[in-house]
């Protein structure tokens, strides 16, 4: 629990990015670092390619939430004008439930791992925004990934 409070007071972060060439399978790839412990960093989104890792939250109130409640604001502040017309006024409230939202800048970075048609081997990249423990803990992953040999230039034939 220590990890996760000072993985989310910790804001500085910096540019991370990685590629690799590996002949492991693009999902094993991206589950191993899915279901690595990475201290207070957590799956965001996940698709067939890519893994986004973003620090966890503690609390519940996302875009969704804010999104119901400036609607509930706006048809408060709508149903209002009924009783007078200047009430109008205070139709931009509702925005003020996005304002957190606004000012969240948590670092983002994401894994991705497809097969490159040409030589059938995985490239792995990872690009974004990484605290250092995060950096540290990408590189000791990817350090025990093997490396794909590198295809040699075809030259001219004679």
């Amino acid at each position: 629990m220590r990890e996760d409070k000072g993985m989310m007071a910790s804001t500085t972060t910096s540019a991370y990015q990685f590629a690799l060439r590996t002949p492991r399978d693009p999902r094993d790839v991206l589950n191993e670092v899915a279901n690595r412990e990475l201290g207070g960093i957590g799956v965001a989104e996940r698709g067939k390619s890519y893994v986004v890792l973003r620090p966890r939250r503690r609390y519940r109130y996302s875009s969704d939430i804010a999104v119901v409640a400036g609607i509930a604001i706006l048809l408060v502040v709508l149903i209002s004008t009924a009783i007078s017309p200047w009430l109008i006024i205070f139709s931009p409230l509702a925005f003020l439930p996005g304002v957190p939202l606004w000012f969240d800048h948590r670092p983002t970075l994401a894994v991705s791992a497809v097969v490159e048609e040409e030589t059938g081997v995985t490239r792995v990249t990872a690009h974004g925004e990484a605290s250092p423990e995060l950096s540290a803990a990408l590189d000791a992953y990817f350090s025990t990934l093997p490396v794909a040999p590198m295809d040699q230039p075809a030259g001219p034939s004679t």
